[in-house]
């Protein structure tokens, strides 16, 4: 939907488009954030832009705020996102849009591709954009992290909330075998969505997941009373490892699938921008297929796999190595960092602020994860 967003402002909006999608997309089922200067042009214009001047970090007793500066951290839901993509939509007879799943793709000479689907039988298009998760890639051998994550959002009866705090990750303690952390955003001072977050290689019981939240919403925020207004539940994996082929001339990973998504905190949707926007002006240059892909900065997967080797070996150290990262960096380094935004002047400065001990125990026992 991001792509066709791109696509309908460019010079390549009368193109004849098929969306095919397994969800009619009308429901609010994601949470979405990013930071930068100002709302991007595809933020929803149609709900109040909610963002957060400040973000926090807690390892136990410890707690550390940082001023974004002239950043700001946004806050979208999805719901609002199809919504006004769809509507969009809406005044283009040459955009199609099906709810149905995709069975099969395969290339052809001579058509392009040929897409089969369950109810509406087969597409033929030249280029085929695919967002569909393969896990084949990656070595059987590898067990690969995923970030699980489940979400309430609630509300309280006494304020218990900081409206100008997201609350990136406050650690979870004791958790010596995996590392977890609940991650705020809050809407004011009795309304946040409340999300519990597992680094883990296997999967995790949804229940057991909510019970920790109501253990944290009772322990640590001290709320006997609540309602739940919205829940939500993902699984993001956390890996440098390509999740598609990257060999076709006529099929475009978009997406995780694309690698898209930061290895080592999930972040996600900023990315997915900036590869379909450049998807879009790479179309009108008419330029090659290789540069319709995403490409990520080999020494950022380097970094990346740095702190995966110690969320797999060592996960009770990674809440201080990003403690650490807070403490020693001010909010906008530390953003534009995790953008893989900053110059390699930028990154030594940074990351020589930091405790070296674990960084060199994971360099003399390196792995690709």
């Amino acid at each position: 939907m991001s792509l066709v967003y791109y696509l309908l402002n460019s010079t390549l909006k009368d193109r004849r488009v098929l969306v095919i999608d397994s969800s009619d997309k009308n429901s609010n089922d994601r949470t979405w954030c990013y930071w930068a200067e100002a709302p991007l042009e595809i933020h929803p214009k149609n709900e109040t832009i909610v963002s957060w001047k400040n973000i926090s970090i807690s390892n136990g007793n410890n707690l550390i705020t940082k001023s974004l500066g002239h950043l700001h951290y946004f806050h979208i839901r999805s719901s609002d996102f199809y919504k006004e993509i769809k509507d969009l939509i809406k005044g283009f007879p040459n955009i199609h849009f099906i709810q149905d799943a995709v069975i099969a793709w395969q290339e052809n000479q001579e058509v392009g591709v040929k897409v089969t689907t369950s109810k509406n039988g087969s597409f033929f298009a030249k280029t085929v954009f695919n967002s569909i998760p393969d896990s084949s890639l990656i070595p059987s051998d590898k067990d690969v992290i995923k970030q699980l994550f489940v979400g309430w959002k609630i509300k309280t009866k006494e304020n218990c909330f900081d409206p100008e705090t997201a609350v990136l990750m406050d650690f979870v303690q004791g958790s010596n075998e995996k590392t977890d952390f609940f991650y705020i955003l809050p809407f004011n001072e009795k309304e946040a969505l409340v999300e519990y977050t597992v680094f883990s290689t296997g999967d995790i019981e949804q229940s057991s997941m909510e019970n920790s939240i109501r253990r944290f919403i009772r322990e640590k925020l001290v709320q006997k009373e609540f309602e739940i207004t919205f829940k939500e539940k993902g699984s993001i994996p956390m890996t440098t490892y390509p999740l598609s082929i990257g060999d076709s001339k006529n099929i475009i990973p978009l997406g995780i699938l694309a690698g898209c998504s930061k290895p080592s905190t999930g972040f996600t949707f900023h990315n997915i921008q900036k590869h379909c926007h450049s998807i879009v002006k790479n179309l009108e240059k008419k330029t090659s297929s290789d540069k319709l892909t995403w490409h990520g900065k080999l020494r950022f997967q380097f970094y990346d796999n740095i702190l995966l080797n110690i969320a797999k070996k060592w996960p009770k150290k990674l809440p201080q190595v990003f403690y650490n990262l807070f403490e020693t960096n001010s909010g906008p380094e530390i953003l534009r960092f995790l953008s893989e935004e900053t110059s390699f002047l930028d990154e030594f400065k940074l990351l020589s602020r930091l405790k070296f001990p674990i960084f060199i125990k994971s360099l003399i026992h390196y792995e690709k994860h």
